[in-house]
C-alpha cells in the first residue's frame, strides 16, 4: 500500500471521480439540502438550546522562559527546551503518544498526581463512541434481520411481476429487477429461491462476483454503465462482525446502483425507468397483508435522523407520479405505454436534482435525476467538498474546506495564505465564498434537524478566537490552529461513523485512600460544551422517541448530560475567577475514570473496558475515505492515537503545568485499496502512518517526555 502525495500524482489525473458512494458537483437544488420529498414517519423532537450568561475575566498573564513563574515545575523536569520555548511562546504545546484513547491519559495523571486539562476532545470522543455504537447495534439488533425480509419480500414480488409481464420491455426489466435483488439477496448470504428465472440467477452471480472482486470502475452486469466495486469493502465500524459486512454491502449496493431518468445522452432512459417503476409498484403493493413497504420504512426512517435524507429520487417520490399517471388500478403491462412514460417523464423533470454529482467524471455512471431503492443521503459537508474541487488544478479537496465554508476564518486563511489554493484554481475563492455564503445562511433549526448537521453545529464552537478575558493560551493563533484541528478530528470521526449512508464527496470508584488534591483546569470553551449538551439531549429524546434507545444508555447519557453541566460550570468559574472547590477538583483529578465508564458503557450494556474483545474498538484510530480522487486515489481522513497537550494556566493566581489528552487528525492522497480502521491502527503500530499536515505541526514537538512517578501515586479506584 502507496501513499503518495507527490504533485506528479495529482497532475497525472486526467478527471475527478465521483465523491465516495457513488455521488455523483452541485446542482442547483433546495436550500437545505433534501432533494426528494421524505416522509420520516416520526416527528422530531425540538429541545432548546440554553445559552450560559458569564462575564470572562482573566487576567493576561505570561510564562517566563526559564518557566521559574510555574508552580508546580518541579513535577516535569525532563522538559526539553522546544518544550520550554512553546510553553513561553503559546503557554501550551502537544506531543504525540502511542495511547489508544484520551481516556489512558487522564489515569495517568491520575497515578501520577499531575493535573488534569480537561479538553473538548475528551467530550467529543465520547458522543462519537455514542454514536456509533447506538447506530451500530440499532444495524446488528433491528436493521440486518429487516433488510434480510425486504430483500427476500421485492425478490419475491419481483418474480411474481415477472411471471404475469406480457409487453416485451416489462418483462425485460422486470427480470433485470430479479437480478437486482437476488444479488442484495447473495451479499446478505442467503440462498436464491428455486423459482427464480435461470437467466436473471447468472445476472446476479456475476454482478456478486464484481462486487465482491472490489476491483474499481467496471462495466456492470445488471446495468448500461459502469459501477464503482471498491465502494464495496467493507470499512468503518462494518468490519466487526460477518453480518455487518454482509449487511453494508447490501446497502451499499442498494445506495449506490442508480436507476437515471436519462442516459449518458441526455435521452429518456426507458429501461431503467420501467425498472424503478415496477421497483415502486412492488414495495407499495399490500396483497396479503405484507410488509415490505414498511420494512422499507423502518431502515430509512431511523437513518434519516441520524445522517439524513435521500439525496436521490425515492419511493416516495415515484410512488405519487406513479398513481397519478396510471391511475389506481392499471395492469402491469400498461407501465411501457408510450403515452404514459412521456407523461412520467415530463412530470418527473419536476422532481429536484441530486445535490451531491460530479461536476466531471471518467465512467459513464450516470448523474442528474435517478432513483435509488435506499438511496445515500445529502450530507452538507460532502456538496462543500465536492464545490471546491477542479479537474486538473484541485483534484482533490481539504478538510478545511468544510471548516472555512462553515465558519472558521483560520481555516479560510490557511487555504489561502499557507496552501495558496486560489493559486492553483484561480476560481477557488469565488467558489469557497459561494459555498461559504450557503451555509453561512443557514438557520439555527437547519442546523438542528438531525444528528449529523447537530454534530457540525456542535464543532462549529470551536471557530471561535478569544480575546481579552480569556487565559493567555487561548488568546493566540496556535490555540486557534489546536482548536481547528480538534474540529477535524471530530469531523473525520462523524465520517467514520457514516461512512456506508453519507454521500461522498469504566469503572466506579473503589478506592479507600484519602485522595490529594491536585487543582486541575477544564478548557474553558463553553461555546462547544453548550452545544454538545443540546447535541445529546436532542439525541437522547428523538432516539427514545423512535424507540431505539434502551434504558441502560439512557441513563448513561443523562450521566454525560450532568459531566458537560459540570465543566461548564467549572468553566464559568475560571472565567470569572473563583475557585473550584475540593470535590470538583477531586472530580477532575478521577476524570479519567468517568471518561472510560462512559466509553465501555456505550461500548457495550454493562460492560466494563477491558471485557470488550475487539482490538479495533479498544482503538480509538480510525480512518475514513470521503473524496476519490482517481480510479485509484482516495482523500482519507481520521485520527491516530492520543496526542498529549500539556498547557499553562491559571489556578488561584499562580501558573500550573496541566496535561490532557487531544485528537490526532491526519489527512492524506492513499492509493490502493479504500482503509479500514484495522489497516489504519497496524499502520500506527509499525510507525508507517503517513506526516500530519505541516500547520498542525507548529505547536508540537516530538520530543520524548519522561513524567517521574511521585513517591506515593494515587489510584481512586475508577
Amino acid at each position: 500500500m502507496s501513499i503518495n502525495t507527490n504533485k506528479r500524482f495529482f497532475l497525472s489525473i486526467f478527471l475527478s471521480a465521483s465523491l465516495l458512494l457513488g455521488g455523483c458537483a452541485q446542482a442547483e437544488g433546495q436550500p437545505d439540502g433534501s432533494s426528494s420529498v421524505q416522509e420520516s414517519g416520526q416527528n422530531t423532537i425540538l429541545v432548546p438550546f440554553e445559552k450560559t450568561q458569564y462575564t470572562p475575566s482573566v487576567e493576561p498573564y505570561s510564562v517566563k522562559p526559564d518557566l521559574s513563574n510555574i508552580e508546580n515545575i518541579d513535577q516535569f523536569p525532563n522538559l526539553s527546551e522546544a518544550q520550554k520555548e512553546l510553553l513561553a511562546r503559546n503557554g501550551f504545546f502537544v506531543r504525540p503518544t502511542l495511547e489508544e484513547q484520551l481516556f489512558y491519559v487522564y489515569e495517568h495523571n491520575e497515578y501520577n498526581k499531575i493535573p488534569s486539562f480537561v479538553t473538548t476532545d475528551s467530550v467529543l470522543q465520547v458522543y462519537h463512541i455514542f454514536y456509533d455504537y447506538s447506530l451500530r447495534t440499532l444495524e446488528a439488533e433491528k436493521l440486518s434481520g429487516i433488510l434480510i425480509s425486504l430483500t427476500d419480500e421485492m425478490l419475491s414480488k419481483s418474480i411474481n411481476t415477472h411471471s404475469i409481464a406480457k409487453e416485451k420491455q416489462v418483462v425485460e426489466a422486470s427480470l433485470k429487477n430479479i437480478a437486482f435483488f437476488a444479488t442484495a439477496q447473495l451479499l446478505l448470504h442467503k440462498e436464491l429461491p428455486q423459482n427464480i428465472p435461470a437467466e436473471a440467477a447468472d445476472m446476479a452471480n456475476r454482478e456478486y462476483s464484481q462486487i465482491v472482486s472490489e476491483s474499481g470502475f467496471a462495466r456492470s452486469v445488471i446495468f448500461p454503465f459502469e459501477l464503482d466495486y471498491s465502494q464495496y469493502r467493507p470499512r468503518g465500524h462494518y468490519t466487526r462482525s460477518e453480518d455487518l459486512k454482509n449487511y453494508f454491502k447490501a446497502m451499499m449496493w442498494y445506495g449506490q446502483a442508480p436507476f437515471p431518468l436519462k442516459d449518458s445522452k441526455g435521452e429518456y432512459n426507458k429501461e431503467q425507468t420501467l425498472q424503478a417503476l415496477l421497483i415502486t409498484r412492488d414495495a407499495i403493493s399490500r396483497s396479503n397483508g405484507d410488509q415490505t413497504l414498511a420494512n422499507w420504512e423502518k431502515i430509512y426512517g431511523p437513518t434519516l435522523f441520524y445522517v439524513g435524507g435521500s439525496d436521490d429520487l425515492s419511493i416516495y417520490d415515484y410512488k405519487s407520479l406513479l398513481s397519478e399517471v396510471y391511475g389506481k388500478d392499471y395492469d402491469v403491462n400498461s407501465l411501457s405505454v408510450k403515452s404514459k412514460l412521456e407523461k412520467f417523464f415530463k412530470m418527473a423533470e419536476a422532481l429536484p436534482d441530486p445535490q451531491i454529482q460530479p461536476k466531471y467524471t471518467s465512467s459513464d455512471t450516470p448523474c442528474g435525476k435517478q432513483f435509488r431503492f435506499m438511496g445515500q443521503r445529502y450530507i452538507p459537508d460532502s456538496e462543500i467538498l465536492q464545490s471546491l474541487v477542479e479537474p486538473f488544478k484541485r483534484p482533490a479537496p481539504k478538510g478545511l474546506d468544510v471548516m472555512a465554508a462553515t465558519g472558521s476564518e483560520r481555516a479560510r486563511e490557511l487555504l489561502l495564505n499557507h496552501y495558496g489554493e486560489n493559486d492553483k484554481w484561480s476560481g477557488y475563492s469565488q467558489a469557497l465564498e459561494k459555498v461559504n455564503a450557503k451555509f453561512g445562511s443557514l438557520s439555527e433549526d437547519k442546523w438542528k434537524s438531525n444528528m449529523y448537521y447537530g454534530w457540525m453545529w456542535t464543532l462549529q464552537g470551536l471557530f471561535k478566537e478569544y480575546g481579552q478575558g480569556y487565559p493567555s493560551f487561548m488568546t493566540n493563533t496556535a490555540w486557534t490552529d489546536k482548536s481547528l484541528s480538534t474540529a477535524l478530528g471530530s469531523w473525520s470521526e462523524l465520517k467514520h461513523d457514516t461512512v456506508l449512508y453519507g454521500k461522498q464527496s469504566g469503572a466506579e470508584c473503589g478506592g479507600g485512600e484519602e485522595p490529594p488534591e491536585i487543582k486541575g483546569y477544564v478548557e474553558p470553551s463553553i461555546d462547544v460544551y453548550e452545544r454538545l449538551l443540546w447535541l445529546n439531549k436532542y439525541s437522547m429524546a428523538n432516539l427514545k422517541e423512535r424507540g431505539i434507545l434502551d434504558g441502560s444508555i439512557e441513563s448513561k447519557l443523562t450521566e454525560f448530560n450532568d459531566l458537560l453541566e459540570f465543566l461548564i460550570s467549572c468553566s464559568v468559574k475560571e472565567l470569572q475567577n473563583e475557585e473550584l472547590t475540593s470535590d470538583e477538583y477531586y472530580q477532575l483529578l478521577t476524570y479519567g475514570g468517568m471518561l472510560e465508564y462512559l466509553t465501555s458503557s456505550f461500548a457495550g450494556d454493562g460492560m466494563r473496558w477491558y471485557e470488550i474483545t475487539s482490538e479495533a474498538d479498544k482503538n480509538m484510530a480510525v480512518i475514513s475515505d470521503i473524496h476519490t480522487v482517481a480510479p485509484n486515489g482516495y482523500l482519507e481522513v481520521g485520527v491516530g492515537p492520543a496526542h498529549e497537550i500539556y498547557v499553562a494556566v491559571p489556578i488561584g493566581g499562580k501558573l500550573y503545568i496541566t496535561r490532557g489528552a487531544v485528537f490526532s487528525y491526519y489527512e492524506f492522497i492513499n492509493e490502493g485499496k479504500r482503509l479500514t480502521d484495522e489497516e489504519w491502527q497496524t499502520m500506527h503500530k509499525e510507525n508507517k502512518q503517513p506526516a500530519q499536515q505541516d500547520w498542525i505541526r507548529e505547536y508540537m514537538t516530538d520530543d520524548d517526555l519522561q513524567i517521574p512517578v511521585p513517591a506515593q501515586p494515587y489510584e481512586s479506584g475508577c
